[in-house]
């Protein structure tokens, strides 16, 4: 299992609407609007890499008013 943080920059307007659609997604396990120079961290798991690049491209990406995503895999310690 892979876990990552995806910090998300959003259009103005348009956080709130991008959680609630986040936490509709099975692999997004919490979201949190935040301030700084990002506007959402969310944390998503899935099976595997290839699995996670497909949340984030397939799902992530085509959210409105996202504008971009960094993703941190999370690795042990």
């Amino acid at each position: 299992m892979i876990s990552c943080f995806i910090f998300i920059k959003a259009k103005a307007g348009f956080v709130e609407n991008i959680i609630k659609r986040l936490k509709h997604m099975q692999e997004v396990k919490e979201a949190w609007a935040v301030t700084g120079s990002i506007d959402i961290i969310t944390l998503v798991e899935g099976k595997d890499i290839t699995t996670v690049s497909k949340i984030i491209l397939s799902k992530i990406h085509q959210l409105d008013g996202v504008e971009r995503t960094a993703t941190h895999i999370i690795t042990p310690t």
